[in-house]
């Protein structure tokens, strides 16, 4: 079910309604558990039992360590349990063919298993919410939940269940014991924040998935420009699909009386990969930092051991986006440079330049950190190293032929100008948004319906999957 479909809507229409009309808070917690089975099972009820399979062993592992029954080793269970659950759904093919290929490449022939697994919607997101809340758990940060239909409501939480963003325990849990009243202003500020992604992703995004998808899917058949343009179309494709998602599951969850964290802040204004990983993907990069950069050492130990830190935390982050060595290379290329900006950083900060030549070094930051973004999106939107390598070639000059593309420029370059330059710029940077005037309910309503209107009339006819839903 997608957030971007005539199905959610008339689903979450009922959901809201009944949510709001209902008096008991319990009966609303059941109410929203049954709602998000229904949500997940709608692509395959099967995979049902693998969430609650999830549930289950982050819950009973929570009451297991809340009484002190084996802390540690109850932890280790659950969390071997939990990753193993990742390591047969989504990354089982993967390890089998490259362990296949390694043998292949030194003269052993093995025969690969035949076992094909369909890979669960959104498990990297329910499982990684599983795992955090056991190890919340254990540190004494979050008090084991008594009740199974809280801890399953947190899990499967319809709203940013399939692509986050990813919510703690202890930001989910307590608004889960809270009666929800409800709040015109909130439910207008939900309303805002799902339209805003709607047309993130079915004006933008979908604008320019046709024309990357199909240079991407036969990349032989275009020339270097055609390959090029194509990239800069995912730059833009992939952040307004992602954070159109977090958009839309955000604004509904606030719509329903819970507030899930924010997932995007203009990663494109960066000036350094390291501002960019605090403004993209919020909720993965600081699970990453809590859950694996800091407790294999972070910051401590040297500069040496952090450096590996980072590289090991960058290296299963990009994994963790998919089963392939283009998304290991992906997180490599990433780590490397987050560990190249950290020694440049501590080597220059105490250097003082003039205005002039400092909105100068500025401006340089920002183009060459937004022209390392670009380029390493190739290997996460390319099928294979081949198909990064044609085209990280185009961008160097190399063509070998190929015809030109149908190119939409307006559809590629016009929303992240939008997006970056005007919004991004003013909102973070000179902070204009707060000088606009308060609008009034009504005027406020209004508003919103025009531009509702304005993007189901932008809006491609097909419906199409979100990026990350393949995580």
């Amino acid at each position: 079910m997608i957030f971007s479909s005539a199905t959610f809507l008339v689903f979450f229409t009922i959901v809201f309604a009944l949510f709001w009309g209902l008096r008991s808070h319990r009966a609303r917690i059941w109410l929203l558990l049954v709602a998000s089975q229904v949500f997940y099972g709608w692509w395959d009820y099967r995979f049902l039992a693998l969430m609650w399979f999830a549930i289950a062993t982050c819950h009973f592992a929570g009451r297991l360590i809340d009484r002190n029954v084996a802390p540690k080793a109850v932890t280790t269970v659950a969390v071997v349990l939990m990753l193993g659950v990742l390591a047969v759904f989504k990354y089982f093919n993967f390890f089998t063919d490259s362990l296949v290929g390694l043998a292949t490449s030194v003269g052993i022939v093995v025969s690969r298993p035949t076992l094909e697994i369909l890979l669960p919607v959104g498990i990297s997101f329910f499982t990684f919410q599983a795992l955090s809340y056991v190890l919340d758990v254990r540190k004494g940060s979050v008090q084991a939940e008594r009740s199974i239909v809280n801890t399953g409501l947190y899990i499967s939480f319809f709203p940013q269940l399939v692509a986050g963003p990813i919510v703690r325990a202890s930001d989910f849990l307590p608004q889960l014991r809270e009666p929800k009243v409800f709040n015109g202003e909130q439910f207008l500020v939900g309303m805002k924040l799902f339209l805003v992604g709607f047309i993130y992703k079915s004006v933008f995004s979908d604008s320019i998935s046709p024309f990357v998808d199909q240079v991407y899917g036969d990349l032989d058949a275009f020339d270097a420009h055609s390959k090029v343009m194509a990239t800069v179309g995912f730059y833009g494709q992939i952040y307004f699909d992602f954070a159109g998602y977090s958009m839309m599951g955000i604004g509904v969850a606030r719509m329903l009386g819970f507030e899930l964290m924010r997932n995007f802040a203009y990663p494109y204004i960066s000036t350094s990969i390291t501002e960019f990983w605090r403004r993209w993907h919020i909720s993965l990069s600081t699970w990453l930092r809590d859950y694996l950069y800091i407790p294999l050492g972070g910051n401590r130990d040297g500069e040496l051991k952090r450096q590996r830190n980072l590289m090991i935390t960058m290296l299963l982050g990009g994994l963790w986006h998919g089963a392939s060595w283009n998304f290991v290379l992906w997180g490599a290329l990433h780590g490397m440079a987050l560990s190249i900006h950290k020694a440049w950083a501590g080597a220059t900060k105490n250097i003082r330049r003039p205005v002039v030549v400092a909105a100068i070094w500025g401006l340089a930051a920002w183009g060459l950190t937004q022209l390392f973004v670009l380029l390493t999106w190739v290997p996460f939107r390319a099928q294979d190293f081949a198909g990064t390598l044609d085209v990280l070639g185009a961008f160097i000059g190399r063509d070998d032929g190929g015809t030109r593309a149908s190119i939409p420029y307006i559809a590629v370059l016009l929303p992240l100008f939008v997006d970056t330059a005007l919004v991004g710029i003013s909102s973070a940077r000179f902070r204009l948004a707060g000088r606009l005037p308060a609008l009034g309910p009504v005027t406020a309503a209004l508003a919103l319906g025009g531009v509702a209107a304005v993007a189901l009339a932008g809006m491609p006819l097909a419906v199409k999957n979100f990026i990350y839903f393949q995580f």
